[in-house]
């Protein structure tokens, strides 16, 4: 584990110089949704996009300085590049939903806004959830093709997701209210929907890393 966090560290070092950059572009953004919105949850959604881009910079300049082929040399095995990769895409997602959530909370206080914490919270949860199972899809086709070949490829989840709410919530209203019943039943038992949620996450997430793993160990640098 400590390898792994230490490699953390060098893909933060290596993504740095746009840290500064992607804060700017996250503010921006966040400020035209909140201003044009005033819905918290919007721009924590949106902000998670962009924590999906920023989480693939290490992909992206590792394969332009071919820095793949340089870990053996570091001692860096596979397993410890796979588990990094997935540990730094976990806190760029925590640390821009919070970031989304207290810039939304500062831009409302300016506005004179009600900011609901509650539920801005619950929306950073949910959104957090669905985004990172996203990337439990995207990261695999990182590994297995490169991000050059598989930068369009692995950014479909994303789309399919905004064409799956799309359809959903404008031609499918006996299925709305079936899941306004099932949400129902969750809501009454949040301890039941928690241990479930995250059980569910966890399987996700371990399925995600033992493919990344395979495709990564087979791949030639």
């Amino acid at each position: 584990m400590n390898k792994a966090l230490s490699f953390v560290r060098l893909d933060f070092l290596t993504v740095k110089s746009y840290l500064k950059n992607s804060l700017i572009l996250f503010a921006v953004v966040a400020l035209i949704v909140i201003l044009s919105t005033g819905v918290s949850t919007i721009v924590v959604s949106v902000v998670m996009v962009f924590a999906a881009l920023l989480a693939a910079y290490p992909f992206a300049i590792g394969e332009k300085n071919n820095i793949d082929a340089l870990y053996p040399t570091l001692s860096i095995n596979r397993r410890t590049v796979v588990l990094g990769r997935y540990l730094f895409a976990l806190i760029v997602d925590i640390c821009s939903g919070l970031f989304a959530c207290l810039f939304a909370f500062a831009a409302l206080t300016v506005m004179q806004k009600d900011f609901n914490a509650w539920e801005s919270l619950a929306a950073i949860l949910i959104i957090f959830l669905v985004y990172s199972g996203l990337q439990a899809v995207q990261l695999p086709i990182f590994f297995k093709l490169g991000y050059m070949k598989a930068k369009i490829l692995a950014y479909l989840p994303f789309f399919g997701l905004f064409l799956l709410v799309f359809v959903f919530f404008n031609f499918l209203e006996n299925s709305i209210k079936q899941v306004s019943v099932l949400f129902e039943w969750f809501a009454a038992n949040p301890i039941v929907t928690v241990i479930f949620v995250m059980v569910v996450w966890l399987g996700i997430m371990l399925l995600s890393y033992k493919a990344s793993l395979s495709f990564y160990s087979k791949r030639d640098f």
